[in-house]
């Protein structure tokens, strides 16, 4: 192979990395060992191992690496508490549609709100369609509807299971036509508030029966819970040829709604906890120092 030329910068760096883990480290690698190194580490960005050999065990589908066919991997570096940047690109071809994600797309995995990571977290099988997701919403050649179709299509791909998928993306496709204003925000928000308030009424009576007695019994009861959960899939046409996310998001808020709401409402104790230590840990003067040392400080070793 011919000798290969770097750039000044490119040198510069080198020395400045050499140097950095010599100071560090007593890492004493010649910089051919550490070009060496580089050039392994893009390669395993780029074209990636195959499994058994360091690469993915689980199957990926059609979500391969940038420059090969081998499985796609995720690699990410944190931005901030939420957020991550994508340090590794991938693509996306199904055979009838090609996408490519780029090193450097931001994202914050799947959109799941803290009080429903118990039914649906943010990262899993479904990783790798959520990041194509967020790529998705950035590419003005794909359309909304499209980007939300293409994420169902990719869960499948990745073998997300099929209800949890299409729970995932009447959730997106909802959040679409809160997006589109207009009707379709009146349509999303009306459907919301309605089906939360059914789960509400519905499993309030059924519970509040059941504890205090005189509720309907168990025939009522059990048709009560059918009549909730039907309701949204027979109304569902008021959402077109969008029927699906109708049907599906009211029935999940039927199902959903009275566990989401008591997670949410421990969720917002702990972080009122939460937020009064941290206050009572900002030093004045006329707080107490034996609770601040006890709560506040690390424990001191024991004494020998």
């Amino acid at each position: 192979m011919p000798d290969v030329t770097i750039s000044d910068e490119s040198a510069a760096l080198l020395r400045e990395l050499r140097a950095g883990l010599r100071a560090e480290h007593g890492d004493d690698r010649t910089e051919a060992a550490l070009v060496d190194d580089a050039i392994r580490r893009v390669h395993r960005g780029f074209v990636g191992l195959p499994p058994g050999a360091g690469g993915p065990e689980a199957p990926t589908g059609p979500f391969r690496k940038w420059a090969s066919d081998r499985p796609a991997e995720v690699l990410l570096r944190q931005v901030d508490a939420l957020t991550f940047r994508l340090a590794q690109p991938f693509r996306y071809d199904d055979g009838s549609r090609r996408f490519e994600v780029p090193e450097g797309d931001v994202t914050d995995l799947a959109s799941v709100p803290r009080f429903l990571t118990w039914l649906v977290p943010r990262y899993g099988r479904h990783t790798l369609a959520a990041l194509l997701h967020d790529h998705l919403q950035d590419d003005t050649a794909v359309s909304s509807v499209e980007a939300d179709l293409v994420f169902r299509d990719a869960m499948a791909d990745t073998g997300v299971p099929v209800a949890r998928r299409w729970l995932m993306w009447s959730a997106v496709a909802l959040r679409t036509e809160w997006l589109a204003g207009g009707l379709h925000r009146l349509r999303a928000a009306v459907w919301d508030v309605a089906f939360s308030l059914v789960a509400l009424v519905v499993w309030s009576l059924l519970v509040v029966g059941t504890v205090l007695g005189g509720g309907p019994g168990f025939v009522a009861g059990a048709a009560l819970v059918g009549a909730a959960l039907a309701a949204p899939v027979v109304l569902s046409w008021v959402f077109g040829r969008a029927w699906r996310v109708g049907a599906i998001s009211g029935v999940a808020l039927v199902l959903v709604t009275v566990p989401a709401a008591l997670v949410l409402l421990a969720l917002g104790v702990y972080v009122v906890v939460e937020r009064v230590t941290e206050r009572l840990c900002v030093p004045r003067p006329a707080r107490n120092p034996s609770l601040t040392r006890h709560l506040c400080d690390p424990a001191e070793p024991a004494g020998p």
